[in-house]
Parts: structure tokens; sequence; C-alpha cells
């Protein structure tokens, strides 16, 4: 059997595996709330994905990251935040891992939001001192808005922290860990914190544009829920999850095509 797990091969299988100049999957998620009816452990779904898409490709992934920066959660049990600096020390740490046995393409399976800042300044630290490429995808923000409607068919975008894709795809990969029961019939989501208009986690709205505040979920909404996760099903799980899986083996095929060295690619352009 053809091993694609690093965390599943001995040492001689991965220094052979390694000279194939294959790439690595590193897959990242978070432990944290998902409203009162969806696991904390959103990493387990980034990990499911990466398999797949690792076994359609030949692509060897790592063991699935499972903490990120959750700050804006803190409140709720269950979540377990770093800081933003570990997260970078982790990631890169684990990209020097890989870079020292001969690793040459990495691509990142971002499934936290919160961990997007901590990739991209370490992929940009590790194109710049190691000359390796670095790609990602932010696995929950991947469907179109043709997707989205094509699975959702609601009137309204449930899209939203404790509501879609995360609570289908849960729905359909642990189905065993959901409990849909301790969803209230309705909760609350605010749309105003004192004087501003909350546009999401992030965003406030000020006229036709957007400025930051600083918010906590439990600013927002007291069960954590910002989407609806109310019509979520194993069913539309199951085509978000193959939708995600099929975004992830063209992003790796496309690296793992592109043999030319990042320092090839420096010369050439400044010829």
């Amino acid at each position: 059997m053809q091993k694609i797990a690093i965390h599943h091969m001995t040492w001689k299988e991965a220094d052979a595996a390694f000279k194939k100049d294959p790439v690595v999957i590193i897959p990242l998620g978070s432990m944290e709330e998902h409203g009162p009816h969806s696991v904390t452990g959103d990493f387990m779904a980034a990990t499911e994905i990466a398999k797949r898409a690792a076994e359609k490709t030949g692509a060897l992934y790592v063991p699935t990251v499972p903490f990120g920066n959750s700050e804006y959660f803190r409140g709720y049990p269950g979540t377990i935040s770093l800081s933003q600096q570990t997260v970078i020390s982790l990631l890169e740490d684990i990209c020097t891992s890989l870079i020292e046995h001969g690793i040459t393409k990495i691509v990142f399976f971002n499934g936290h939001a919160g961990n997007g800042p901590a990739v991209d300044q370490v992929a940009r630290k590790v194109r710049r001192e190691k000359k390796v490429m670095v790609a990602s995808m932010d696995l929950w923000q991947m469907l179109t808005q043709e997707q989205k409607n094509g699975i959702y068919q609601e009137e309204k975008d449930p899209s939203g922290h404790g509501g879609e894709p995360l609570s289908s795809v849960m729905s359909y990969l642990f189905p065993q860990y959901m409990r849909m029961d301790l969803l209230p019939e309705t909760w609350k989501s605010n749309e105003n914190f004192g004087e501003f208009t909350i546009d999401n986690l992030l965003k406030i709205k000020l006229n036709a544009s957007k400025a930051n505040l600083y918010l906590n979920m439990e600013d927002i909404s007291a069960e954590g829920i910002m989407g609806n996760p109310l019509n979520a099903s194993a069913e539309r799980g199951e085509k978000i999850v193959s939708s995600l899986v099929e975004y992830g083996v063209i992003l790796v095929e496309k690296a793992k095509n592109t043999n030319m060295s990042l320092n090839q690619a420096f010369s050439a352009a400044k010829q």
C-alpha cells in the first residue's frame, strides 16, 4: 500500500517519498464554538479534505494543526485559542522541517479564517528565504455564489459562522457528533453594537463602505451563530466536500506540474 500520510511512514519511507519532489499538504483548522449544535473540532474536516485530495493526486499530507487564533470565540467553553505569534512560529517550524529534507512545494488547506494572516506571513517568509513554492486555499470561502445557489437553494444565503457551510460539512463527515437537537428554534444575531452597524466579526458598515471594529462573538450572538444552520444536511455536506476536494486537487496538480524553481522564475522575469 502506498502511504500518503507522512505520519504513517517510517523515516526511510519518508526519505524515499521526499526524493520524488512531492507536493506536501498542510491542513489547518481550529477548536472553537460553532453554535450549540456543531462540534468544536472543525480541524477534523480539514483533515478529511486534505486526505481525499492527496489520495486523488499522489500528494503527501501531514497531521492537521488542530488549533488556531480564535480570540473572538474565547468566551465559549471548548474553544482553544493560540496567539497569532504561536501560530506563525508553529507553521514556520513545520515548513522548515519539511524543507530541510528536500520538500519544495507546500500547500496549506486552511480551515480557519483566523489562521489566514499567519499563513500569509509564513508563506511570504518561506518564499523569500527558502525559495520554496507555497500556495494556500481557504476552505470555507471557496464556494462560488453559483455553487451556493445550487447547493442551498434558499432565499437568503445561510453562510456564516455557526451556519453554512460547516454545519452541513460536519453533518456529512461526522453525524455521530452533531447535536441538532440543541439548536433553538430561534436565536438572536445583533445587527448593531451601540452606534455601529455590524457586517461581520471583523467589519462594521460606514455608509457605503466598511471599517474595522474588534468584536467578540458574544457581542453579536449569545448562541454563537451568524449564519443559518436550520436546513443543514449530510446531503448538502457531501456536495460541499466534493467541491472543496475538487478545488484542492486542482491546486495540488498545478503546484505539482509547476517545475520551474523560484530562482529560475526570478531570473527569467529579469531577462
